[in-house]
């Protein structure tokens, strides 16, 4: 009985790598670097389309976030119990689906806005890192740059450039 309460009480929001914390603290960070905030899904992360749209100094940033997967399933009938599926497996499909959907955004939106910084967030998680050096050689090679924000388990934020 108290091992169903505690699955019953499992909540993965609380996990500073959960994707809503991830991004509500990149949009606290850009807020208070002067960007003008358009669109925050923070509060919503399975809203469709761009996460966070932010412009400074006519330069729109189009950001995609992704969290790191928790260990444990986060909802369903077997909430609160640990995963076949290890977290770093879940993550390279969570970090290819984000880099899709930044290459797509900037399809979707060239037209509308003078100038585009295209961006993903991630929590810093070393299994990001891994991730990003296996593409990095790719997107030097071909001069295609992409902002990388990282925040940190204490909500600092680090930027990194895909294509350095």
């Amino acid at each position: 009985m108290q091992n169903q309460v505690k699955m019953k009480e499992f909540d993965h929001k609380i996990d500073w790598f959960y994707e809503g914390n991830v991004s509500k603290k990149l949009v606290e960070y850009l807020k208070n670097n002067n960007y003008t905030i358009s669109k925050d899904n923070s509060d919503n992360i399975k809203a469709k389309g761009i996460d966070i749209i932010c412009e400074k100094e006519g330069i729109t940033e189009l950001i995609e976030v992704k969290g790191f997967p928790s260990e444990f399933y986060v909802n369903g009938k077997n909430k609160g119990k640990i995963k076949r599926t290890k977290p770093k497996q879940q993550a390279k499909h969570w970090f290819s689906e984000v880099l899709l959907s930044c290459i797509y955004n900037y399809g979707n939106y060239k037209g509308k806005y003078k100038s585009i910084q295209l961006a993903i967030a991630f929590p810093k998680k070393d299994r990001y890192f891994e991730l990003l050096k296996g593409v990095s050689d790719f997107f030097m090679d071909n001069k295609i740059s992409i902002r990388i924000y990282f925040v940190d388990k204490n909500g600092k934020i680090t930027i990194e450039k895909l294509n350095q």
